[in-house]
């Protein structure tokens, strides 16, 4: 009986000794949340094969949530969890590092800006500039702050004022900011699609990448890449938490050989 009670103590106190361990692992095991990626909408398609193709390699899942960078940027610098940020302007992920929020900040691809019209507005790069500013053409953009397509598009704005006085007034003044303020919802329409699908617009300003997405999703629409005296290309942003290994290693990967060529895929440049 003695022996009997002193093994049966020995057991307890080895239980006691081992529980702390148990509920550590139970604490960071399965349960602890995947890595976080913020990105650019405009990433939306490229970004899901990157995570794909990385995943396969050995790396880890992704949370992801895609929206205007502007407003992520915002998001982050109020405490937002974020091990990678992905943006359509290299200024969002500078400032975040300038901040000490995200560590280096690094261009990993560009775009162009486009125009998507309905066919009977007939849009050629000679008569662009007056057929956007018609009084009945409804011109419809992202939205300048929180989204940098449309800080890119007023900028495009600012470029047709220098070739023709007045324009800028006229152009900022219609412009119909259809998209650029809210996150994409996981497989959602995109804005540029429903606002033609819905009758909202008759042309729109958007990233050539969004151009070729918004056409095969409205076949009879036509995309005109804005002449190159006038348009303006966009530097993508991309950088990782301060400490974050995973985060560091989906950058590197991004910036790699593999998803350089997804993003060629994709139309980006």
């Amino acid at each position: 009986m003695r022996l009997h009670l002193v093994l049966h103590a020995g057991w307890v106190i080895l239980a006691a000794l081992q529980a702390p361990d148990v509920m550590a692992q139970s604490n960071t095991g399965a349960t602890a949340p995947p890595p976080v990626l913020l990105a650019a909408g405009s990433l939306r398609q490229a970004m899901g094969e990157i995570l794909a193709a990385y995943r396969a390699g050995g790396g880890q899942q992704f949370g992801v949530a895609y929206g205007p960078s502007g407003k992520l940027r915002k998001d982050i610098e109020g405490g937002r969890a974020v091990d990678v940020f992905a943006s359509a302007s290299g200024e969002h992920t500078e400032a975040l590092a300038r901040q000490g929020l995200l560590g280096a900040s690094s261009i990993f691809t560009h775009n162009a800006l486009c125009v998507v019209s309905a066919p009977a507005f007939k849009l050629r790069p000679e008569n662009l500039l007056a057929e956007l500013a018609r009084p009945t053409l409804r011109l419809a953009t992202s939205t300048p702050g929180s989204d940098p397509m449309g800080d890119y598009t007023w900028q495009f704005f600012r470029k047709a004022e220098q070739q023709q006085p007045g324009l800028f007034g006229i152009m900022d003044a219609k412009a119909l900011r259809l998209s650029g303020t809210a996150e994409l919802a996981p497989d959602s329409t995109l804005p540029y699609v429903t606002a033609f699908e819905q009758d909202k617009a008759d042309a729109y300003i958007m990233y050539c990448t969004n151009a070729v997405l918004t056409k095969q999703a409205v076949p009879r629409l036509e995309i005109l890449p804005i002449p190159d005296e006038l348009n303006v290309r966009s530097a993508y942003g991309i950088g990782a938490r301060r400490g974050s290994a995973e985060g560091e290693r989906l950058v590197r990967f991004v910036l790699g050989p593999a998803g350089q060529a997804i993003l060629r895929q994709h139309g980006f440049h």
